[in-house]
């Protein structure tokens, strides 16, 4: 069943501009948030404080008897949904969807719940500041963000229930080699996965769901894992009745911050109000829902070398180099798995069949030394990959990756868990580095990808 919805035109009009980051915090979505207080389409109401003392808002929309509550980062390091409900404000408020809004404000109340975890947000981890995952907190309610959301759910006691999080980048879509993109459950509320009435209404929706997900981004939406979770909200909400759908916001090619599923993200709740107002999702069978694919569980890579060659002891052989990105350099970048990789899907994939394995050297600094490229490179072919000493002898004047490692970095052949710095050659000479997972061509003098999913 199709239902119209916000096209990418008009998605690319509204968007909220300086939220393209990989990590938001209260202080970006904050000046969104005064901007739109003065709008009379919104109420807003502060619900309470963060354990740290952060604010946490609720916006009500419309007066209708159906009821949605949409609620986004309750885990703090998954800030996709976050920017996506700036969005949408700015989708609603839009002047020219007038027509648009008046089709639901009388049949829809909609009260959004941006950022429950601001201090998980601003130390860009999953837990609130007391260590607990809000998330796990439904039932014992220990955290102040979490009695927040159990107490808004039970004030407003709504018939809808979006849940909207981020899921790691390494899930694939069934058997297929596609990222999951978007991920969507409709949360049992017991061990037997029974469907009542308001899990059947939640799977219907996610039908107009997948819907939507076949015209935008056809192959890339799973179903995440349905084992139930006693101790989630997710659950816990099914379980009082509310029709809870689970948003998943994944990795998507050459989206280093999950633009695309912001964008969709954006679209499902635009077409999920939508769908609720006018009833559009009771047309559809339980079929579409139980047609989606599930998770595939680390069937991405963030970066595949193909056919390095390697020896070992006089053993030689063409093997596959799995790496694991330390997103925007939060760590150090790793050799995730080595062999015949070639069931694997990848973010970044190289052709190295022509190149063998070589160690880096350290290159111990004992004086100040300007990094331009051509010194860089030159210190490449030389066979450095990395220094050691003092950090603040180096001015670094490229835009490439500079390694420093005091005890060394490599072996003479690659190892699982090694970090992702050294060199890759042929005969005549060094042709690439591999600078923490980023991999330089010294021929182009570029990078062939950022250190990004």
């Amino acid at each position: 069943m199709t239902v119209n919805t916000l096209s990418v035109e008009q998605y690319q009009q509204i968007k909220q501009s300086g939220l393209d980051k990989p990590q938001l915090t209260y202080n970006d979505i904050a000046p969104v948030l005064k901007q739109h207080q003065q709008n009379p389409l919104f109420k807003f109401t502060q619900l309470g404080q963060s354990a740290l003392g952060t604010p946490i808002w609720q916006i009500d929309i419309g007066t209708g008897p159906i009821k949605l509550l949409a609620w986004s980062q309750m885990h703090g390091d998954e800030s996709t949904a976050t920017a996506a409900l700036m969005d949408l404000l700015n989708f609603i408020s839009a002047a020219e969807q007038k027509k648009w809004r008046d089709t639901w404000l009388n049949e829809v109340s909609l009260r959004l719940v941006p950022m429950v975890n601001p201090d998980g947000a601003a130390a860009h981890t999953r837990f609130n500041s007391m260590g607990i995952d809000i998330n796990r907190d439904a039932k014992a309610l220990q955290t102040p963000e979490g009695q927040l959301l159990m107490q808004v759910a039970k004030d407003f006691k709504p018939d809808f229930g979006l849940n909207l999080h981020d899921q790691n980048r390494f899930y694939a879509v069934g058997d297929s080699n596609k990222q999951t993109t978007i991920s969507v459950l409709a949360p049992a509320f017991n061990d037997a996965k029974d469907i009542d009435a308001p899990r059947k209404k939640a799977m219907q929706l996610i039908g107009d769901m997948a819907d939507l997900m076949a015209q935008q981004l056809p192959g890339y939406l799973g179903k995440y894992d349905d084992t139930f979770s006693w101790r989630s909200f997710g659950d816990t909400f099914s379980g009082m009745g509310i029709s809870t759908i689970l948003i998943e916001s994944g990795g998507h090619p050459a989206d280093d911050n999950r633009q695309v599923a912001r964008r969709l993200n954006t679209q499902l709740l635009v077409m999920s109000i939508e769908s609720i107002g006018s009833k559009a999702y009771q047309r559809q069978p339980l079929t579409a829902y139980q047609g989606i694919p599930f998770n595939r569980s680390d069937a991405i890579k963030d970066v595949l070398i193909k056919n390095l060659g390697i020896s070992v002891n006089g053993h030689s052989a063409r093997v596959d180099l799995a790496l694991e990105l330390g997103i925007n350099n939060s760590k150090p970048a790793r050799i995730q798995d080595i062999g015949d990789l070639s069931i694997y899907s990848s973010y970044h994939q190289f052709d190295a069949s022509q190149l063998v394995y070589q160690t880096g050297k350290t290159y111990a600094l004992t004086k100040k030394l300007k990094l331009d490229k051509t010194t860089y490179l030159q210190l490449l072919r030389d066979g450095y990959s990395h220094f050691s000493g003092d950090t603040k002898l180096i001015e670094n004047q490229t835009d490439w990756p500079v390694v420093f490692s005091n005890k060394g970095l490599n072996s003479a052949y690659p190892m699982r868990y090694q970090q992702a710095t050294f060199l890759l050659a042929t005969a005549e000479g060094v042709e690439f580095a591999l600078l923490n997972g980023q991999l330089l061509a010294l021929t182009q003098a570029r990078l062939l990808y950022a250190n990004g999913s």
